[in-house]
């Protein structure tokens, strides 16, 4: 979204710290110049990619994806950007371009978007770019591509577990009932039901459980009509029906052809917590940002409306007139949610959550390892304790699927393929959970307790949530028992009693316990940010993207009600647990000269290695700064900063302009993974937010822009930009190239595989007929970026698996 929205969800506080925190000591560092005359230092390697791997992983992409989210506009706006200083309209088909403009409130009299632009890449790279890139594969499981067990199977949706037209019929039912709500009918949906479209969104395919891993090859089309010649054109918050919107190539409106062409060859048919929890917690923030507001019938924004109204918002022809604020202009009709997309997606978001939760608290959890059962209710889940038979969340299942006449899958049986326990696996499902249960908690005044949560929750389309954790069929009190048997189940398995360190793995054969011996720092800090979440959620002060200060510990959860857990109340072991994980960064992870290791190994008490891996180093800084928050000590911060000084000064290479994997590599070969690029991209805006705007530490915000730009530009977009002039020779610096039908090379993206139109790519040189003057033109890159279309990439706008970069000479 391009709009400023309220201050933000607790993944990490992007704002300086309070005044009465002790200033860090400052960074010195400069981006690389030439101290003899201040010009850039001069690149002297070049990058190709050799080699790239684009399987679908979906939880390690959606370990980057929540990194990218966080890292795009709330750190733009970190930054000091204003976020409607940025246009996703930016045409060039020259062989030297520049999309990345900021149209600066400084150039412009003070007005952000005006005529007068610069060229920024940071934040263009983060508000822009990272933002988007993150959501797209999120709509794609979720919507497109068929990549998961069928949503008309939900146990929540269709409790009566109906087959062939009914279950058709339930599905379509929801789908048009939330499009209404979401006013997506004006635009995007139609009620009239058709072979071709039986949802009344053409294409949609909603997604209950995402598969583990899949070949996310597609056959998109370029055609920008669909087959009664009407054009597409979509709309969001950032692109408001108010001031019109790109047209686009039909897969806009209409999602066939993104969905998988041989789905039961290209997926894997094994589901498990990991993918679940990590694909949900991306859903979750996303649901978060959609309901900050309402919009009216032109997609304005709506900030609240009267309060004996708000029971009509998304009603059909309802002409409510919402406030949008000073000197907002809205008219009459308000419905649910941030746009007719945005509302419609983010109903299908809660939906699909609630289902999980009810079908893993009901059916998917096992005593054994080998069969597959549930809780007998959600009171009993709500109550499970360490004390309670065991029972857990299997790593991976398999999937056996049936045709249906519904058109849709039907999941004919499951069976346990790894019964074992993975703490990142959990970390996943309680992110996940925490923030969605923050959308139904009323006490969250800024979340469930706003105007545009509560109109979801009124009984229309989704029920009023208790407030009091009873057992109830509500989402209120699945998501709260999906949280407390993750929590439960984390300390009960994942700590190890002799060390009270956690383990990252758990074998669970037969139902024994067999815990691992080390603990890698990576997941250490996913777990703890995941705990951290939950007792902000549980605390009803979640909110999305950031808090400004420390949390505070002992505040009442609604959990604490049930019985005890390792005989402390729910609120208490979170905060045992939260301390006992922060204290292994300092104790385990890290050495006060900066060092970091990958793990600990609790068997011998030492590091698992030297401490010269660069993943270490990015997740040690992430973590340490997460427990800087958790627990308001500014000895992690302190320490944070002494990582960072060492990831800088050992791993940065300025003749490749690249962090290196280990300190002095000077290897042939580089490879990106989406959790690598992930963790770095946090440890760096973590750095940025929580010590780099401290008073005094100027330069170091100039360091890191450098580094954010770089490596977003080279590992996403595969744009080496080798004379460091920010121009984009086209295609030559593209580090990966293909050849189109003609012969001629275009750029293939980087660990970004494609990009659509939310990014600014529409498919077409001319996109606005009536301002373009011209008629639609198909181009491969519009803005000449080396990130393709997705129809001539043959990939959804989606993260590759890995990519390796080629070293070599280069000279300018």
């Amino acid at each position: 979204m391009l709009r400023t929205r309220l201050a933000a969800l607790a993944l990490l506080a992007p704002a300086v710290v309070a005044a009465s925190c002790r200033t860090a000591s400052p960074v010195a560092e400069k981006p690389d110049v030439d101290a003899s005359n201040g010009a850039p230092t001069p690149q002297t390697l070049q990058l190709d990619v050799t080699a790239r791997d684009t399987t679908f992983v979906t939880r390690d992409h959606f370990i980057a994806s929540v990194e990218m989210q966080i890292s795009g506009e709330p750190f733009a706006e970190s930054m000091g950007r204003s976020l409607s200083g940025y246009s996703r309209d930016f045409v060039c088909q020259l062989s030297a371009c520049e999309p990345s403009i900021y149209y600066d409130p400084a150039l412009n009299d003070g007005v952000a978007g005006g005529k007068i632009g610069r060229t920024d890449l940071p934040g263009f790279a983060s508000a822009v770019e990272s933002y988007e890139y993150s959501k797209q594969p999120m709509n794609n499981i979720a919507f497109e591509s068929g990549a998961g067990t069928s949503l008309a199977f939900g146990p929540v949706l269709n409790p009566g577990g109906a087959t062939g037209a009914d279950a058709l019929q339930l599905l379509r039912t929801w789908v048009l009932h939330a499009a209404a709500a979401a006013n997506t009918t004006a635009r995007s949906a139609s009620a009239v039901v058709t072979t071709h479209n039986p949802l009344g969104w053409p294409g949609f395919w909603p997604t209950l459980q995402p598969f583990t891993q899949w070949d996310p090859a597609i056959q998109a089309s370029s055609d920008n009509a669909n087959s009664e010649g009407v054009l597409c054109t979509i709309s969001s918050d950032d692109d408001p029906g108010a001031s019109g919107a790109l047209d686009c190539d039909e897969y806009e409106c209409d999602y066939t052809t993104l969905h998988l062409p041989n789905r039961s060859a290209q997926v894997n048919m094994t589901i498990g917590p990991g993918a679940t929890g990590w694909a949900g917690w991306k859903e979750a923030l996303w649901t978060l940002n959609y309901l900050q507001v309402m919009h009216d019938s032109n997609e304005n924004p709506v900030n609240t409306v009267p309060d004996d109204q708000l029971a009509l918002v998304g009603t059909p022809g309802n002409t409510i007139l919402g406030n949008g604020g000073p000197g907002a202009t809205t008219i009459a009709g308000t419905f649910l949610g941030s746009s007719d997309i945005e509302g419609f997606q983010a109903a299908n978001f809660l939906q699909i959550l609630d289902n999980q939760a009810d079908e893993w608290l009901t059916s998917l959890t096992t005593t054994d390892g080998a069969t597959l059962g549930g809780f007998s209710s959600i009171s009993d889940a709500l109550g499970y304790t360490d004390q309670s038979p065991l029972r857990w969340l299997p790593g991976a299942i398999t999937v056996t699927e049936a045709p249906d006449a519904s058109g849709f899958p039907q999941p004919a049986s499951y069976a346990i393929a790894t019964p074992d326990s993975d703490l990142l696996d959990l970390a996943g499902v309680i992110g996940a959970f925490s923030s969605i249960y923050a959308l139904t908690d009323q006490s969250n005044a800024q979340t469930g307790g706003s105007q545009p949560a509560l109109a979801y929750f009124d009984g229309d389309p989704f029920p009023v949530q208790n407030q009091t954790p009873t057992g109830a069929p509500t989402l209120h009190d699945r998501a709260l028992g999906m949280v407390r048997v993750a929590v439960v189940n984390m300390a009960r398995l994942h700590v190890d009693p002799a060390t009270g360190l956690f383990v990252d793995d758990v074998a669970l054969a037969g139902g024994s316990v067999s815990r691992g011996t080390s603990l890698s720092t990576d997941s250490a800090a996913y777990a703890l940010l995941s705990l951290r979440t939950a007792r902000r959620a549980l605390d009803s002060v979640l909110v999305l993207y950031s808090n400004t200060t420390p949390d505070v510990e002992g505040a009442p959860c609604p959990l604490d009600t049930f019985p005890p857990v390792n005989g402390v109340a729910f609120g208490a072991l979170l905060d045992t647990m939260i301390e006992s994980l922060s204290g292994v960064f300092i104790d385990q992870f890290t050495t006060d000269d900066g060092h970091a290791y990958a793990g600990w190994n609790l068997t011998s008490a030492s590091p698992t290695d030297d401490g010269t891996s660069l993943d270490a180093h990015a997740a040690a800084i992430r973590g340490l700064l997460v427990a800087y928050l958790a627990t308001g000590q500014t000895r992690y911060r302190d320490r944070a900063l002494s990582v960072f000084q060492r990831l800088e000064g050992a791993f940065y290479d300025p003749s490749a302009r690249v962090f290196r994997p280990t300190p002095g590599d000077t290897s042939s070969t580089l490879t990106f993974t989406p959790r690598l690029f992930g963790i770095l991209q946090g440890a760096l805006r973590d750095t940025y937010e929580l010590i780099a705007l401290l008073p005094g530490n100027a330069a170091m915000t100039s360091l890191i822009e450098d580094r954010v730009a770089r490596l977003d530009k080279l590992v996403l977009n595969g744009w080496d930009d080798r004379d460091q002039d920010t121009l984009i020779e086209w295609p030559q610096e593209c580090a990966y190239q293909g050849t189109d039908k003609d012969g001629k090379r275009f750029g293939l993206g980087g660990l970004q595989m494609a990009e659509r139109v939310l990014s600014g790519e529409s498919g077409s040189y001319a996109d606005k007929p009536s301002a373009d003057a011209g008629p639609r033109v198909i181009t491969i890159d519009r803005e000449h970026d080396c990130v393709p279309e997705i129809s001539a990439a043959g990939f959804p706008s989606a993260l590759a698996n890995s990519i390796t970069f080629t070293l070599s000479p280069y000279t300018p």
